[in-house]
C-alpha cells in the first residue's frame, strides 16, 4: 500500500475527497439494535451453585446495528435519512433519538407486540473480556401489510437520496419484498449483510442481486459457498464467479482487508496492534468505504481508510463513539508521527 496517505498533511490530502462528500445525501436502512453493556467483577465459583459469581460495577447504553453506522457516516455527509424498525413494546425510542448525530432524520417503523433488540453483554470489569450475551428480540418477519406500508415509503423516498447504505443484521426488518424496492430504487446501493448468532444459515448476501458494492468479514464470503477451508483469494474469486458482484471488501480481522475490484484482488495490513472490543468494527468499515468508493477513490485509498475505520472503532468500547472526520484525521497524522 502507497505510503502517500499515511503524511502529516493528511486533511489536505483528503480534502477534495471529504469536499464530495459533505454535498451527498445518505439513505440508510436498517435494523436497530441497543447495545446495553454491564461491566461487572467475576468473584469466583458461587458456592451452591456450578456458576460464575460477579459484582455489579455500572452499566452503559450505545446505539448499534444500523444507528451505528448512520453515526459513523454523520460528520462526512449533508444529510441522513435513517429508516429502521423498532418494537411497540418497549421501543427505547427516546434513547434512539438522544442518540443520533444532528444531521441524521429519523423514520421509525413499528413492529407490533415486539421490543426493540437489545443485545445485553456481561463484561469483566478489570479485563474488558465479555463473559457471555442475552438477546432480547422478536425475529421473525414482519407482517404483509407493514411490508407494503414500508416498501411505499421507500419507493417514494429512495430516489431523493444519492447513496444507500443498508445494514441487514436480519432480524426481522428486512425481507425479499422490501429488498427488491431498494435495489430497483437506489441510485448508488452499498450493502452489509451480517452473519450472527440470531440468523445463522438464513442471512446471506445472496439475498441481493446487483449490490454497487459490499462490505463482508470471511465467515460471510465462505457460507454461501459452502468453502470452509479453501484459500480466502480462490474463495472470493469464486464468489464474484457465482454471483457476480464487481466490487466487495472483505475484512479478515487481524489479518487485514481484501478489497476485489475490477477482476482484481488487493490487500491491505492492519494498522493496529491493541484492541480494546471489536463489536462494532465491521460496521464502522463498512460506514466508511462506502463512502469512499462512491467517490470512486483509488484501491490503496479506499483499503486504508478501511482500516483505519476498523483500527479506530477497535479502540472504542462498544459503540460508546463514532468514526468521525476529526478522529479519522487524527489517527492518520499519529499514524505518520509513529513512521517519522
Amino acid at each position: 500500500m502507497s505510503p502517500f496517505y499515511i503524511n502529516k498533511d493528511s486533511k489536505a490530502l483528503l480534502d477534495p475527497i471529504f469536499s464530495v462528500l459533505s454535498s451527498l445525501s445518505v439513505l440508510v436502512i436498517g435494523d436497530t439494535i441497543i447495545d446495553h453493556y454491564i461491566f461487572a467483577l467475576p468473584k469466583g465459583r458461587a458456592v451452591k451453585d456450578p456458576i460464575l459469581s460477579v459484582e455489579f460495577k455500572y452499566q452503559e447504553k450505545y446505539a448499534g446495528g444500523i444507528l451505528a453506522i448512520a453515526n459513523h457516516i454523520s460528520s462526512y455527509v449533508k444529510e441522513i435519512k435513517l429508516v429502521t424498525l423498532v418494537g411497540a413494546k418497549k421501543s427505547n425510542i427516546d434513547f434512539i433519538k438522544k442518540s443520533m448525530g444532528q444531521n441524521i432524520h429519523l423514520q421509525t417503523f413499528f413492529k407490533p407486540s415486539s421490543p426493540t433488540t437489545v443485545k445485553k453483554r456481561y463484561i469483566d470489569s478489570y479485563r474488558n473480556h465479555k463473559l457471555f450475551k442475552i438477546e432480547y428480540m422478536d425475529d421473525r418477519l414482519i407482517r404483509p401489510e407493514l411490508t407494503k406500508e414500508i416498501c411505499e415509503y421507500l419507493s417514494q423516498e429512495i430516489p431523493k437520496h444519492d447513496l444507500v447504505l443498508v445494514g441487514d443484521f436480519g432480524h426481522g426488518f428486512l425481507n425479499q419484498e422490501i429488498r427488491s424496492v431498494i435495489e430497483n430504487k437506489s441510485k448508488f446501493l452499498s450493502i452489509n449483510v451480517q452473519s450472527n448468532s440470531a440468523n445463522m444459515g438464513y442471512n446471506y448476501v445472496n439475498h441481493y442481486k446487483h449490490p454497487d458494492f459490499m462490505t463482508m468479514d470471511e465467515q460471510e464470503v465462505r457460507l454461501p459457498l459452502m468453502k470452509r477451508f479453501d484459500d480466502i483469494e480462490n474463495v472470493i474469486r469464486d464468489f464474484h464467479s457465482t454471483f457476480g458482484h464487481q466490487k466487495f471488501l472483505v475484512t479478515l480481522g487481524k489479518k487485514g482487508v481484501l478489497y476485489y475490484n475490477e477482476g482484481k484482488i488487493h490487500h491491505a495490513p492492519i494498522l493496529i496492534t491493541d484492541v480494546v472490543d471489536t463489536v462494532g468494527a465491521g460496521d464502522a468499515v463498512f460506514a466508511l468505504s462506502s463512502l469512499f468508493v462512491y467517490t470512486n477513490a483509488g484501491n490503496d485509498l479506499i483499503l486504508f481508510i478501511a482500516n483505519c475505520a476498523g483500527g479506530i472503532k477497535s479502540n472504542i468500547m462498544g459503540n460508546k463513539e463514532s468514526v468521525t472526520k476529526e478522529k479519522l484525521i487524527k489517527f492518520i497524522e499519529e499514524l505518520h508521527n509513529e513512521l517519522e
